[in-house]
């Protein structure tokens, strides 16, 4: 490898930008280009950053140049199967925003391609490398907290009902359903605890009132069994009166995990009168928040461990078929609730 990746970004929006940042931070990249729908906002992102890159209109353009090795795919949710596959056909290396795409079939055939190609894809499912996840997998893997039993994440997010963002947030055909969007972290945090998904069960319904209103659903509840016995749970709520609010609750045989939280069984009398606060309590700010640039909002961390995926040639660190199989563990769901029937989610080996 050279002694700089450089980074082609497709997608200048929102979180393009904030990607676009993150690599300007990493000692080992050099961002040379950047393709938007709008090449106004491209060049912006290029003349506010203060880089020297080229701007372009067609994805396409930028993957058809050879000053680029990796990409960055942050464009709308219904491009990322498209341009992921492309991208994998011009052997470059990708690190793919959430949601992989917007039905299964799409992600399979960007999982497939990425493996024809032969190149590294990590899924943008960042909160694997939250302080509070990491902390617990490392007492999962140190056998401290027992053969898991159950475990659960939520999703709740508030998210007004007169923002113009319902326009395409919650369509079928723009950003698809809202489970995998949105609550597609949660799926792929269990599945980094407890393992591939056996069964998906699953009940939604479209309950708060907004002045566009959403076509697939604002409000699930995910019923989960692990081929490993574990069972599981995720519930899905976008626009409830509340802070966003983002949960992470393992439950093993010899202690449990609920957010910052941690019960040992070797806590004398934890379940006796008087001791309900007898635990072990972590930061506040390792939760799972909404923060950009916090402690516990790590896009930068998920994009430095691609970035030594892609440089040391390494094993991607959630790849593209672990994405396909969060996804279809989320399109599952979906099929549970149209179909009112439990549901064996397809899978890939990772």
């Amino acid at each position: 490898m050279p002694d700089k990746i450089r980074i082609g970004l497709i997608g200048a929006g929102w979180i393009g930008s904030h990607h676009g940042l993150n690599v300007m931070k990493n000692p080992y990249t050099e961002l040379v280009a950047v393709a938007d729908a709008d090449p106004k906002r491209a060049q912006a992102f290029l003349t506010s950053a203060d880089i020297e890159g080229n701007a372009y209109r067609d994805y396409q353009e930028l993957l058809d140049q050879p000053d680029n090795d990796t990409v960055i795919i942050a464009s709308p949710n219904g491009m990322h199967a498209e341009q992921a596959a492309a991208a994998a056909q011009a052997g470059k290396h990708i690190y793919l925003e959430k949601p992989m795409a917007l039905n299964l079939d799409d992600c399979r055939r960007v999982a497939e391609a990425v493996a024809k190609a032969g190149v590294i894809c990590d899924m943008g499912y960042h909160r694997r490398f939250n302080p509070l996840v990491q902390y617990a997998k490392g007492l999962q893997a140190e056998g401290k907290l027992g053969d898991m039993v159950l475990a659960e994440s939520d999703y709740v997010h508030y998210i007004p009902g007169d923002w113009d963002i319902w326009s395409w947030l919650g369509k079928a055909d723009v950003a698809g359903s809202l489970i995998h969007a949105g609550c597609g972290h949660n799926v792929d945090l269990l599945r980094y605890f407890c393992g591939e998904v056996a069964e998906v069960s699953c009940f939604k319904d479209i309950r708060m009132p907004r002045k566009i209103q959403v076509e697939t659903e604002d409000i699930a509840i995910i019923n989960l069994r692990f081929e490993s016995g574990v069972m599981g749970r995720c519930i899905l709520f976008v626009g409830p009166i509340r802070p966003f609010t983002f949960t992470l609750h393992l439950y093993g045989a010899k202690g449990t995990v609920y957010d910052n939280k941690v019960w040992f069984d070797s806590i004398p009398r934890f379940d006796q009168p008087g001791h309900e606060e007898d635990y072990l309590e972590l930061p506040k700010s390792w939760i799972p928040d909404n923060v950009q640039g916090g402690i516990a909002e790590t896009w930068d961390k998920n994009l430095d461990a691609f970035i030594d995926d892609v440089r040391l040639q390494r094993a991607p660190f959630n790849s593209a078929a672990s994405g396909f199989n969060t996804a279809a563990v989320c399109f599952a769901a979906v099929q549970s609730a149209q179909e009112k029937k439990v549901i064996v989610p397809e899978k890939m080996p990772v």
